[in-house]
């Protein structure tokens, strides 16, 4: 029996035993404890709070959202408010600013927003939030479906 790889996106034909297991995996992400909080957590700034509701019925509908995945979005919505608190910063202050000898130094928010874009980016991998991952999960859709083969039904009449 094959390790049933969900997001292999490798070309090859897969047993019937193959496409079994991998559809009883795929029933099995959804079978998961549902993520059941609608409400984003207290701690959150209201920027975070904001994507939170703007982003989970969206995630809820497409993706097999599930308990364990709680961690990892709390850290995609706190990355994206921190992301936008630092563009507010940058355009307050600007990119760089004046030391008070005078020379110039890279505003801190720069090196905050850069921080957070990299939480976020990684926080919407684990999630399927990517345009990679959604492919993975399209082209997995699609090899999951059967083929349309004209001469099935010649196969079946014996």
């Amino acid at each position: 029996m094959a390790n049933i790889n969900l997001l292999n996106d490798e070309k090859q034909k897969s047993s019937n035993e193959d496409n079994a297991q991998r559809q009883d995996a795929i029933k099995e992400l959804f079978n998961q404890q549902d993520f059941s909080m609608t409400e984003p957590p207290a701690f959150l700034p209201t920027a975070a709070k904001d994507e939170w509701h703007r982003l989970l019925p969206v995630l809820k509908t497409d993706f097999p959202m599930s308990e364990t995945d709680y961690g990892n979005f709390v850290a995609y919505c706190l990355a994206f408010a921190r992301i936008k608190q630092s563009e507010h910063e940058i355009k307050k202050y600007g990119t760089f600013q004046n030391n008070k000898d005078g020379s110039k130094r890279e505003n801190p928010a720069v090196r905050t927003q850069s921080r957070a874009m990299h939480d976020l980016k990684a926080a919407s991998t684990a999630l399927g939030m990517t345009m990679l991952e959604r492919q993975k999960m399209a082209l997995n859709k699609a090899k999951a479906e059967p083929e349309n083969d004209p001469f099935s039904e010649l196969m079946n009449d014996e």
